[in-house]
């Protein structure tokens, strides 16, 4: 058994919620399109004087004012950190999140319900300060090999973490012997968030040969869902899983996990290989890292 070496040893400060630090907004840019019904916002938000250190894949937590049904204070919301190591646009103390301005209709009442703390983040304005908690998380990262092939799953908000790790790969390090392969699931264009016109900042790593990308369009067309780009290009992506030289990573929906999985399946399925074990054997060997909300 080959286990995926990672490591995180970072010498910053950690915010718990008993003590969260004081934040400022720098900037809030819509990253959808104007005619898109989804707000998708990219922050940026300042953390001088913090002393926060992180790695891609990494999260902060944010911390509504106010109070909770039970009478406590809200607890802290966790975000994906956009930015890689050296900070957003290179700048130590900044870093970035993707948030959605989250709006449903109750079923009982057809009232809109605001989501609590994606409504509150969309709603600040530059210059506004608010509590933040962390960094966290400690398996979500990229491994020490750069021989390894990553496989990065992700829709909607959840490509956050992989905008990170593509900076960090192409304009930190500058480079990155294993392939990429990203496979992104958006409702149409216009939500490719980071890919599409209003923000373009993994489209431009499309030159690179190392990154592989294919994205599913759910609400054009044929209606195609990330799992069915997996299924796709499935002879590239199994390769890496049998020859055992890889990282798995899918950040998204609950839901996502149970339809990437079923295709897994069927493909372990043709091979006459079995999934399941399979899959357990990647999890005991920190290759198959799963982040769903």
């Amino acid at each position: 058994m080959k286990i995926v070496q990672k490591t995180l040893e970072l010498e910053g400060t950690v915010y718990k919620p008993s003590s969260p630090f004081e934040a400022t907004l720098v900037e809030s840019t819509r990253i959808t399109d104007p005619e898109s019904p989804d707000d998708i916002r990219h922050l940026i938000i300042e953390t001088k004087g913090s002393g926060i250190i992180y790695k891609e894949g990494q999260s902060m937590g944010v911390i509504v004012p106010g109070e909770d049904e039970r009478g406590k204070r809200n607890r802290p919301r966790l975000y994906s950190i956009a930015s890689a190591r050296k900070g957003e646009a290179g700048q130590k103390e900044r870093l970035a999140l993707t948030v959605k301005r989250v709006l449903f209709t109750d079923e009982e009442t057809g009232k809109i319900v605001k989501g609590l703390a994606s409504n509150y983040l969309c709603d600040l304005t530059p210059g506004e300060k608010f509590l933040m908690t962390g960094p966290v998380g400690r398996t979500f990262i990229l491994p020490e090999d750069d021989t390894t092939d990553l496989i990065m799953v992700a829709v909607g908000t959840g490509i956050a973490p992989f905008r990170a790790f593509l900076h960090h790969i192409y304009k930190e390090r500058k480079s990155w012997n294993g392939q990429m392969f990203l496979f992104f699931g958006a409702k149409t264009g216009m939500e490719a968030i980071y890919m599409n016109d209003e923000n373009n900042d993994i489209g431009q790593y499309y030159e690179e040969e190392t990154f592989n990308a294919f994205q599913a369009l759910s609400r054009t067309g044929e209606k195609k869902y990330v799992q069915h780009s997996i299924e796709e290009n499935q002879e590239a992506v199994w390769d890496s899983l049998v020859n055992n030289n890889f990282s798995f990573y899918l950040c998204g929906l609950k839901g996502v996990e149970a339809g990437v999985n079923e295709i897994f399946k069927n493909i372990a399925d043709s091979k006459g290989k079995n999934w399941e074990e399979m899959r357990e054997g990647f999890k005991k060997e920190k290759r198959w890292h799963i982040e769903v909300y």
